[in-house]
């Protein structure tokens, strides 16, 4: 089993990232956060993993933090939940918004995602409630705690204005990945992303 990946990301697309570790690329699935593309490409990166073997396939599945891991393991070991669901559901939702959804029984957090019926987020709670623990701080904000009301940082802001000009997520999340730094305003990224990509 691959514990984790470490090496030099090479490639940030809409779902995954290429990393090198000593002349060898791994694709790696995961969720494309404002924290993974803060890393950008050419630089050093971490990602615990899951090994998925299918009769077609061999898929890592990787997650910068292992409470992260943790969580997908279990969502994957629901009835009707699999791999493609589990990190659909870690990547338009935050790690603390899924654990706070489903330890509040709010099932309806988790049809935001697509592709996920609410018998499936019914299922989810039922099943995972009893095996997420929340942080007395979390557990102070959960009345509070919406998708829509997170926020979103700088990456998340310039992903959001690279799709509404047409881009797909993978366009946007690579020539983002190639251009990032915190110090730069939206703007400011959003144009030289949009030199990235017309550049392709």
């Amino acid at each position: 089993m691959i514990a984790y990946v470490s090496g030099i990301c090479k490639e940030i697309e809409g779902d995954s990232v290429v990393i090198d570790v000593g002349g060898i690329g791994y694709r790696v699935f995961t969720p494309i956060t404002e924290a993974l593309v803060r890393m950008g490409v050419g630089n050093p990166m971490t990602l615990y993993t899951h090994f998925c073997v299918r009769e077609d396939a061999q898929i890592l599945y990787g997650f910068l933090e292992k409470s992260t891991l943790k969580l997908f393991r279990q969502l994957i070991n629901v009835n009707g939940v699999g791999p493609k669901y589990a990190l659909a559901i870690l990547t338009q939702l935050s790690e603390n918004a899924v654990i706070l959804a489903i330890a509040s029984g709010d099932h309806k957090a988790l049809t935001k995602v697509s592709g996920i019926g609410p018998k499936t987020a019914q299922r989810i709670v039922l099943d995972l409630k009893d095996k997420v623990s929340v942080s007395q701080e979390d557990a102070t904000l959960m009345p509070e705690i919406r998708i829509e009301t997170e926020e979103k940082g700088s990456a998340a802001e310039v992903l959001e204005a690279l799709s509404s000009l047409g881009y797909t997520r993978a366009e946007a999340s690579a020539a983002l990945g190639k251009i990032y730094d915190e110090k730069k305003t939206v703007q400011q990224l959003v144009k030289e992303a949009l030199r990235q990509l017309a550049a392709f």
